[in-house]
């Protein structure tokens, strides 16, 4: 009998043959246990619940739709004893957002006030989606998800129950994860919680970049070691919207050069990372801006490196500044447009003109020529000079670095 298939210990047990299910219970008792003493807290009335759990699983023997699934479905009957229980402590141990943080179970406070039915029926719809979500997993995993998060049996005790190495327990425990994840964004998005949701990302494109001159009398700045703002402006063509941003000097012309055919002698910063991250064999695939808080762009820069792909945190600057550099998409979330991005009138017309930018590079290639003429100058002069005119600027500079 104990060489039976679960399929088969059911299949018995409907018949009537208690042994069976004896078989069953003694199976999955010390599973059921270690998973009631986790839901509760504390070892007190645990065996009691298991006892209840047993005696529901053989009643309810029936209403089992896939008999090969025995243990999960054994382990939700505990669960709901267990919640039962804890319900009537008033004690809340259920949060959905640990779905998505870590599916663990935790106690929570006790609630200031009685939960009322429209509480409690919301909560158990949830959870019965979530269950019948782990239900759909393959045994594998479906066992990971309720012996690690649902139970949250330490890694030691999964190895033991399930008789797998400890590396294979985290692959199960990561893709269970990942699926469940997944599933439920799919299926049941209106129980995700908001900041989990996946977000609508729109593809857009560099209308300008625009160097802000400040009047007199006016002093801009955007940080304490800039006076001069650049705003790179993001262009929703289907949606007809533009996404100011204010970014520091240094990214704004940095970007501007990118979007031309302006050459510096030597590489910018960015042209330094972009090159870095090349020499590594990391491939920049896309770059997102995805939240605005408190005034301030948050984005996410996309990249492939070898069989692992990684997204990095950054400033929307430098973020498009490399997208620019590696000619890589730029997305932004659908919210942050909604929330920061303006509209385009109907009456007009055409694509952006880039004025802003045809005159930060103007302006650069002034700048270059002035350099260049002033360096020639300074190195003619210094050529001019006598030995011993030369030799006491070589000491006086010694002494501003050395002396007191």
């Amino acid at each position: 009998m104990e060489e039976k298939k679960d399929s088969e210990l059911v299949a018995l047990a409907r018949q009537g043959d208690k042994d069976a299910f004896g078989v069953l219970a003694q199976r999955y008792e010390l599973i059921a246990r270690r998973f009631a003493i986790r839901l509760v807290g504390n070892e007190d009335g645990t065996q009691d619940l298991v006892q209840e759990a047993m005696l529901q699983a053989y009643l309810s023997l029936e209403n089992l739709r896939d008999p090969a699934r025995f243990k999960s479905w054994l382990c939700g009957i505990v669960l709901n004893v267990s919640r039962s229980y804890l319900r009537e402590r008033r004690v809340a141990f259920f949060s959905l957002e640990a779905i998505f943080e870590g599916l663990h179970f935790y106690p929570a406070p006790l609630y200031e006030t009685p939960a009322t039915p429209e509480i409690l029926a919301e909560e158990r719809e949830r959870f019965q989606i979530v269950f019948e979500a782990v239900n759909t997993l393959s045994a594998a995993d479906r066992d990971a998800i309720l012996l690690g998060y649902y139970a949250q049996l330490s890694l030691q005790e999964m190895v033991a129950v399930l008789n797998v190495p400890p590396g294979a327990v985290k692959v199960r425990l990561h893709r269970a994860r990942r699926r469940l994840k997944a599933l439920l964004q799919e299926q049941h998005p209106e129980i995700v919680p908001p900041e989990k949701r996946r977000k609508k990302m729109v593809k857009v494109t560099i209308a300008d970049v625009v160097k802000v001159e400040s009047k007199e009398g006016q002093e801009l700045s955007i940080t304490p070691y800039s006076k001069t703002p650049y705003v790179v402006i993001l262009y929703d063509e289907a949606g007809r919207r533009l996404l100011p941003i204010w970014i520091g000097p240094f990214e704004g012309e940095s970007i501007a050069i990118g979007l031309s055919d302006f050459a510096t002698p030597r590489p910018l910063t960015h042209n330094f990372y972009s090159s870095l991250l090349q020499a590594i064999n990391a491939k920049v695939e896309e770059v997102r801006i995805v939240a605005l808080k408190k005034d301030t762009f948050y984005a996410v820069v996309k990249m492939h490196c070898g069989k692992k792909t990684v997204e990095v945190d950054a400033r929307p600057s430098d973020a498009i500044a490399l997208a620019v550099l590696n000619d890589v998409p730029i997305f932004v979330a659908e919210e942050v447009l909604e929330t920061a991005g303006t509209s385009i009138p109907k009456s007009v017309k055409g694509p952006p003109n880039r004025k802003g930018l045809e005159k930060i590079i103007k302006d650069g290639e002034e700048w270059q020529r002035q350099n260049q003429s002033r360096v020639g100058q300074q190195i003619k002069q210094f050529q001019e000079l006598s030995k011993e005119e030369k030799a006491k600027r070589h000491e006086e500079f010694i002494a501003s670095v050395f002396g007191k």
